[in-house]
């Protein structure tokens, strides 16, 4: 049975990758250097059937909150948690991979499990998305203010705010365009969004 090596590394993004590299000149020969771009392993490689990979593909499923994607109103919603500037970025960042104009759907909650201080929206890149987003919802306690940071961060798309967070999902899943629509909620607006989808038989319960 034909087998290969696999394993899972996270790349040091710049400009930290390059301070790496020279280090690891420093410590051996260049081919160190240029075999493989400098980054950290969370699983050593090891030897796996070649037909087992397509399997545990097939049956991988996002962790809760972390781009898991639910199929809601004939619309696939992917759902990214964002609780803190360094988080939110990384999502802010995924989401410019993606093709053509993104239809979003972003949840802010300032209860104690979220923090009562917002302002780290603030620290957000959010410009990262100007000029990429075709329909924005804005909904949770502070809804209003997720309007105003995409407002300043230059999204000139249209920006809709409603702070019921059961009617602004199906806002946004009916006004979508696309088969995908993005789900940026914070940490207690990800427990009740879970609880919405589990009540309309969408989803489990984010405690089961």
């Amino acid at each position: 049975m034909p087998r290969a090596r696999f394993g899972v590394v996270l790349l040091v993004p710049p400009p930290h990758d390059a301070e790496i590299a020279g280090l690891r000149r420093g410590c051996g020969p260049a081919s160190w250097v240029s075999a493989a771009p400098p980054h950290i392993t969370l699983v050593p490689p090891v030897n796996v059937q070649l037909d087992q990979v397509g399997a545990a593909l097939e049956g991988f499923g996002g962790a809760f909150g972390r781009v898991e994607t639910i199929p809601v109103g004939g619309r696939q919603v992917s759902i990214l948690l964002i609780k803190n500037p360094a988080g939110a970025n990384e999502v802010l960042r995924t989401l410019t991979l993606e093709q053509g104009e993104l239809d979003l759907w972003l949840a802010l909650n300032d209860r104690i499990a979220d923090g009562r201080d917002i302002s780290w929206i603030w620290d957000a890149d959010f410009e990262v998305l100007g000029g990429r987003v075709r329909r924005a919802t804005c909904s949770g306690t502070r809804a209003e203010e997720m309007a105003l940071r995409l407002k300043y961060a230059g999204i000139d798309a249209p920006i809709e705010v409603e702070r019921d967070l059961g009617a602004s999902l199906d806002r946004a899943v009916a006004t979508a365009t696309g088969e995908r629509l993005f789900a940026l909620p914070t940490y207690t607006a990800l427990l009740e969004l879970r609880d919405l989808l589990a009540r309309r038989g969408l989803a489990k319960r984010w405690s089961e």
